[in-house]
Formats: structure tokens, C-alpha cells, sequence
């Protein structure tokens, strides 16, 4: 144990000190203590992870993606004989020549600092966004940074050791990149469009649920009437090359294809209770049940995709922010309090243009009232804990009813970001019609 513990400081250490040498950029420290201070947040959350444990760790999601990793060396043809492997080929492939090539004794670790630099990078990423925004202070972006680098969101990665901040911070590089080129109007060549949508394929790989953004990204920009000209089919031609070439498993071995959609029925057959707009243990479901309220779930989410598809006024992260809080009010399939790092993060994006930066101390309070309500809602729901910390600490009954409890946490944040949210852009759009 004591091995362990010495060998994630010495680790973390020194990745500490090369994020910080890339945040950096040779300029001083102390203009830099608004990037810092999140980067050493995520890291304690991580140390925090690790203490809860006893450092006896959680190994069973890292050991899947080993295992995919290593069968792409072994035999990829049995790719989806690896237990609850519900991603597609070309994340076992990433996996394979980033985890995988390392001793099975050291791959937690491994990934365990792969995910506080993806996270230290995600910080930089949020951060560059902010700035494209037109957020002009430090203390503002330090505000949104710290959000998104602290509570059990932030932990959960570290506890499971998932991948979802390497997805976070593939979202946040595109939505920069947009934004970017844009406002320095720059053409969208082709080396724009492949890269771009070889991460976004990538990041579909490892979370194959949120093939909804790639399709909301696609037709950004692109007028209802010129959805089929020469110039755009090419741009939807480079995703389906990008996915043929990433997923040429499923070209050599076809059946994969049904294996990989057979995983989406996974977790409706496992699910007794229903865990959609929060109200698990609310509603029991058999598996049918759970079957059709996912098919339902899959419906709706559709729906709202076409929407923002056709909403030309919007700007990407905008788009991706209103399915991310659609996401989590009805989405059902592959729902798991990991991926909510990700969604609220997106969501946090919504907020950035109602900032009034003109006022200082109290009347900047006073100003962003409204706003400071719907975002440190979402810190709250950050900081709310798993249920499986909250009944450790707070000894609440699990049966029904106190255990409703539990649910009305999730629900009373979650209202008061979304009717913050309203209240902010009903009140623009009076402003704006009064101009």
C-alpha cells in the first residue's frame, strides 16, 4: 500500500509541474494562480479518490478498457467477448497504444494520470473558451474554472478511473477551435474538418451515446437549403471516411456491428429501477419497460437534436449546451453520474454570455443575481454527493419513501439552473427588443 501511495506523489509530482510548465507559457505564476489553483484542485479530488479507497483501488472499469486494448493485440476478432465492453472498435484501438502497452500491475495507475492531464488540459480548454467569450477578468474565468475542477463529479473519474475527461476535453478543443475561427475568420479547410471530426469520432468511440453532438455539429453553419449542396456532402463524406477508417474492425469482422448495438440493451435489461429526470426509485420498471422508456428516451433526444439542427441563430456551444441539459433531464440510455462531469460542464457554457462584467464587489452581486443563482446551482449539484458517499456520512434509509429524499436534491438544483436559465434569456430578449 505504502509503495502505491509513493509512487502516485512522485507521479503526480511531476505531472504536476509539466501542466504547469504547458499553463504557463513562461509567464509568471501569479498571473497564472487562476489556471493553478483548479489544476491542484483536480488533483486533490483525485489524492481524495485514492484516500477513500485505502488505496485499495477500483480496478473493474479499468480493467475492461485494458482488456479491449490488450484483445486488439490478442485477437480482435473476439473485441466484444470482453465483459461490459459497450464502445466501439476504435477506442479499444486508442487504448491498445496508450494503456495497453504498459504491465496490467501498472495500467491503473497509468490511467489514473492520463486522467489528471486530460483534466489539467480541459481547465486550459475551458479557459481559452471563457476568453473567446469575451470574459475579460481572471477572477471571472477563475469563478467558471473552479466549477468544473471540484465536487464529486470530479472525484467520480478519479473513483471509477474513467476516460470521460479525455470526452470533455475533445468537446471543449472542437467548440474552441470553432469559436476561434470564427472570430478570426478564417477558412475551414480541409485539414480543419479532419481533424475536428477525427476527434469527434474518437470521442463517439468512447461514448457512442453522444453521437447526437457529432450530428448537431455537422450541420452548424449550414442553412436549411444548402444541406445538400457539393461543398457540405463533402464535409458529412469526411465523418463517414473518418468512422470507415477508425472502425475498420467493423468492415474485416461485420458481426461486430450487431455485438456493438446489442451493448445499447445492456443496461435497460439490467435496470429495476428508472433513472430518467432523476426519479430512480421512484418508478420500478421490468426490462420491457425499460427497453421502451429507453426507445422513448432515444425519440425525444432525436427530436431536440432536429430542433437545434435547424436553429440557425445559435452558436455551437450553445447548441451543445441545450442538449447537454436535455440530455439530462431525458436521457436514459448509457445514463451514468460519470458522463454528468461532461453535461453540466457544457451546460455551465450557457451562462457565460449573460455575464455582467462592468460592476465590481457588492454590485456585481447585484447585477448577476440571477446568473450567480443558476451557476452555483450547478456547483451545488458538483458538489452533491454519489449515493454511495452520501449514505456513508448520512445515514438515510434506502427504502421508499425517505429515500425520495435522495432524488429532490438532484431535482430542486436542477430546476433552479434551468429557470435561472429562462429567466436570463427572457430577460435578454425583452432588453433587445426594447433596443
Amino acid at each position: 500500500m505504502y509503495l502505491n501511495i509513493i509512487v502516485f506523489i512522485l507521479a503526480f509530482l511531476i505531472i504536476f509541474f509539466i501542466s504547469l510548465f504547458c499553463l504557463l507559457k513562461k509567464t509568471l505564476v501569479i498571473d497564472n494562480l487562476y489556471l493553478i489553483i483548479p489544476a491542484i484542485c483536480i488533483g486533490i479530488w483525485a489524492f481524495y479518490s485514492l484516500y477513500h479507497q485505502e488505496f485499495q483501488l477500483y480496478y473493474w472499469d479499468c480493467y475492461v478498457v485494458y482488456s479491449a486494448g490488450k484483445q486488439i493485440f490478442i485477437n480482435p476478432e473476439k473485441l466484444y467477448n470482453v465483459p461490459t465492453y459497450l464502445y466501439m472498435p476504435n477506442f479499444a484501438i486508442f487504448l491498445a497504444f496508450t494503456l495497453s502497452i504498459f504491465p496490467y500491475s501498472m495500467a491503473y495507475t497509468v490511467l489514473f494520470i492520463y486522467n489528471y492531464i486530460w483534466g489539467v488540459f480541459s481547465i486550459r480548454e475551458f479557459n481559452k473558451i471563457l476568453i473567446l467569450m469575451r470574459v475579460k477578468k481572471k477572477i471571472h474565468r477563475f469563478m467558471f474554472l473552479m466549477i468544473i475542477s471540484n465536487g464529486f463529479f470530479v472525484y467520480n473519474q478519479f473513483w471509477f478511473n474513467q476516460t470521460k475527461y479525455l470526452l470533455l476535453l475533445i468537446l471543449l478543443f472542437i467548440i474552441r477551435r470553432e469559436l476561434q475561427f470564427n472570430k478570426d475568420e478564417i477558412e475551414k479547410d480541409l485539414k480543419y474538418y479532419l481533424i475536428n471530426y477525427s476527434l469527434f469520432v474518437l470521442a463517439i468511440g468512447m461514448a457512442p451515446h453522444f453521437i447526437f453532438y457529432l450530428i448537431i455539429y455537422m450541420f452548424q453553419d449550414i442553412p436549411r437549403n444548402e444541406i445538400f449542396k457539393k461543398e457540405n456532402i463533402k464535409k458529412y463524406s469526411i465523418v463517414v471516411i473518418m468512422s470507415v477508417i477508425q472502425n475498420f474492425l467493423f468492415i474485416i469482422y461485420p458481426f461486430q456491428i450487431i455485438e456493438f448495438l446489442d451493448g445499447f440493451n445492456v443496461i435497460p435489461r439490467q435496470r429495476q429501477k428508472l433513472k430518467v429526470i432523476y426519479l430512480r426509485d421512484w418508478i420500478n420498471t421490468d426490462s420491457s419497460s425499460a427497453q421502451f422508456i429507453s426507445y422513448l428516451s432515444f425519440i425525444i433526444l432525436s427530436i431536440i437534436a432536429l430542433i437545434l439542427i435547424f436553429n440557425d441563430k445559435s452558436r455551437i456551444q450553445e447548441k451543445f449546451g441545450y442538449f447537454s441539459i436535455a440530455y439530462i433531464l431525458f436521457g436514459f440510455q448509457f445514463y451514468h453520474t460519470v458522463v454528468s462531469l461532461v453535461l453540466f460542464s457544457l451546460a455551465l457554457l450557457l451562462f457565460i454570455p449573460y455575464l455582467n462584467q462592468d460592476k465590481k464587489r457588492i454590485e456585481f452581486v447585484k447585477s448577476n443575481k440571477i446568473l450567480l443563482l443558476g451557476v452555483f446551482s450547478i456547483l451545488g449539484i458538483f458538489f452533491i454527493a454519489h449515493e454511495f458517499i452520501l449514505y456513508e456520512f448520512i445515514p438515510i434509509p434506502h427504502e421508499y419513501p425517505l429515500v425520495i429524499l435522495d432524488n429532490l436534491r438532484w431535482i430542486f438544483l436542477i430546476s433552479i439552473m434551468i429557470i435561472s436559465l429562462i429567466h436570463l434569456k427572457l430577460k435578454y430578449k425583452k432588453i433587445s427588443l426594447e433596443v
